[in-house]
């Protein structure tokens, strides 16, 4: 998946994909991970960052949203996509499906 392509899918999306598809129009650093992982071994990888986030009272967009989702996702690979803002200072976290190309979850989370 490249760029464009990313940038259509969250089109139409919730808080957090439409913030991050904001981030990206303006110039977002875009990195996209070759590979991908079972959505429940991300799952818990993220439950425990948003714990951690909780805990620190980080600011973030849509956690829960993708905690559930990626749940639903259950042991379907998923590919990881980082988009880093600087305006506001956000990371989105993008969780997509390979073929065909579509978006299982985003989450923001504030840069301190």
């Amino acid at each position: 998946m490249d760029q464009e392509r990313l940038t259509q899918i969250l089109a139409d999306t919730n808080e957090a994909g439409s913030a991050c598809r904001a981030a990206l129009l303006n110039g977002a650093e875009l990195i996209l991970w070759r590979g991908s992982a079972p959505a429940d071994r991300m799952l818990a990888a993220y439950r425990r960052r948003h714990a951690q986030i909780l805990a620190n009272a980080t600011g973030s967009i849509g956690f829960t949203e993708a905690l559930d989702q990626l749940a639903r996702a259950g042991t379907r690979d998923l590919n990881l996509g980082q988009v880093t803002a600087a305006h506001p200072a956000y990371v989105y976290m993008i969780f997509t499906t390979n073929e065909p190309p579509r978006l299982i979850a985003c989450v923001g989370i504030a840069r301190n």
